[in-house]
């Protein structure tokens, strides 16, 4: 029912003008059924024909979006080709700009840098002007000051040369002295030295002499006794053959064999003792010989170590005549040294001053050109070269610094 309520409506109002007026009631151009929608002659042609024109007109609008979609995009198309091309066009002009203004910047900057270094080259004559006034001012300062300094130290130096030549006379002379008195000393030494070796010498041959007198008197006893007991002996031998003979001694026989035994016994232990001394006597003129050797050794000994202490004593002059020789020349190299360093020392010092004031003059300018410069590009180079000129430039001196 409502599917058939929907047809009536939507025919109603697509054939209304198709309606008609019999007997006062309106006749409709259509009769929809249940499941079926009935027409009257006519009416669906007419349907036909307001569809056909109904198609027509929504394909004129379909056309008329079309058309205007494809206008619109070839327009597009076109305004892509020419936005590309213009934007090659403004690529190509922009570069051409860009190398024009890179010539011209380039030309720009080598003048500025003409102008630079030209200002730069007025700023360091008239700098190396000032620098020079200064130091011609510094350096006639310094020689009157080096002028004074020197006379100053030439009547020290020659004060204290003339003190250190009393103070070597008096060291000489005192050395004098003592080598004089140490000679004398010396020769005294030996002298007496020698007179008590020869007094030994004397005494010891003396001594010698007396033993040998003594050893020969007592080989002479010895000789003397041997031939007295040898005399004995024959005798006794004798007695003692004629004894034999006799068969029987009497009583004064026999007290006089041991008288003359007891004689033989005596002498023998005189014979012993007379040969003992003379041993001792032999063994203290062997002792006394070789003490005879050590006190010439010793003597010669004492004589060549005073001659060595004597040279010794020369080559100590020598070396300390020389070592004062060698003290006052290294003096002179001193005072030589000390003069270079302190010009070398006043030079450095006004570099430093000129290198100071450059540094002022230079952080100056940069403030300078940091406010009234407008390119900033341009501000930065001079910045950045300005920083890398400083670095090197403390690099250098640095390396200077280590080199001295």
């Amino acid at each position: 029912e409502k599917l058939k309520l929907d047809c009536d409506a939507l025919l109603s109002c697509a054939l209304k003008p198709r309606e008609t007026q019999e007997g006062g009631k309106t006749v409709k151009a259509f009769v929809v059924g249940k499941t079926r929608s009935y027409f009257r002659m006519g009416a669906l042609e007419y349907l036909e024909a307001n569809r056909t024109k109904e198609m027509g007109t929504q394909s004129l609008s379909i056309q008329r979006y079309l058309r205007g979609w494809l206008v619109r995009k070839g327009g597009k198309e076109a305004e892509n080709k020419r936005r590309k091309a213009v934007f090659k066009v403004q690529q190509w002009f922009k570069e051409t700009q860009r190398k024009v203004q890179a010539v011209e910047d380039a030309k720009k900057a080598r003048k500025a840098a003409k102008k630079k270094a030209e200002r730069e080259r007025i700023a360091r004559e008239k700098a190396e002007k000032k620098a020079a006034a200064a130091r011609e001012a510094r350096l006639a300062k310094e020689k009157a000051e080096r002028e004074a300094r020197e006379k100053a130290e030439r009547e020290a130096e020659e004060a204290r040369i003339k003190k250190e030549k009393e103070a070597v006379a008096k060291r000489e002379k005192k050395e004098k002295e003592m080598k004089d008195k140490f000679e004398k000393d010396h020769d005294k030494k030996i002298k007496k030295y020698k007179k008590s070796i020869k007094d030994k010498e004397k005494e010891l041959d003396m001594k010698e002499k007396q033993y040998e007198t003594q050893i020969n008197e007592m080989e002479d006893e010895a000789t003397k006794a041997e031939e007295e007991r040898d005399n004995v002996l024959e005798e006794i031998a004798k007695e003692e053959a004629k004894i034999a003979a006799i068969p029987l001694l009497s009583d004064k026989e026999k007290k006089k064999l041991e008288d003359s035994t007891e004689i033989i016994n005596y002498l023998r232990k005189e014979n012993k003792k007379l040969r003992a001394s003379t041993t001792q006597l032999r063994k203290d003129f062997d002792t006394m010989q070789e003490n005879n050797k050590r006190l010439l050794e010793a003597n010669a000994y004492a004589g060549a170590s005073f001659e060595a202490l004597n040279e010794q004593s020369k080559k100590n002059n020598s070396n300390n005549s020389k070592l004062m020789q060698n003290l006052d020349k290294y003096k002179k190299q001193n005072t030589k040294l000390k003069e270079d360093l302190r010009m070398r020392q006043g030079y450095y010092d006004a570099e430093a001053q000129i290198r100071v004031n450059y540094q002022k003059a230079m952080a100056q300018i940069m403030e300078m050109i940091q406010d009234q410069c407008d390119d900033a590009q341009l501000t930065e180079d001079i910045l950045v070269l300005a920083l890398e000129c400083e670095s090197e430039a403390k690099s250098e001196l640095a390396a200077a610094e280590a080199n001295n």
